[in-house]
């Protein structure tokens, strides 16, 4: 997969895989440093599932800021940051996760 077409693709693509419960989408969908934070602290983004599905997640950004190649979308329960890679594609370098 090479990402999404933009940040605001990345967050339905997210909200997709997430009602599919498709672990193996999600990881697709964050580069391989990326993370998922919770109020706990820092978790690698094999738990993104687990902590991203009870917030039944939906891909209706509050705001989106795109700045070059560095985008900040702010949800309800989330504040993404991702990037654009090489390839032109988008993904998760951030997801902070709030209650």
């Amino acid at each position: 997969m090479a990402g999404a077409g933009s940040p605001e693709e990345l967050e339905v693509l997210l909200e997709d895989a997430l009602i599919l419960q498709d672990g193996a989408a999600i990881a697709c969908l964050y580069d391989e440093r990326g993370v998922v934070i919770n109020e706990a602290g820092c978790v690698q983004r094999h738990d993104a599932l687990r902590l991203l599905s009870p917030l039944r997640f939906l891909a209706l950004p509050r705001s989106v800021t795109v700045v070059r190649d560095v985008a900040v979308v702010v949800g309800d329960h989330t504040v993404n940051v991702s990037c654009r890679g090489d390839d032109g594609g988008w993904r998760y370098v951030v997801t902070l996760v709030t209650s």
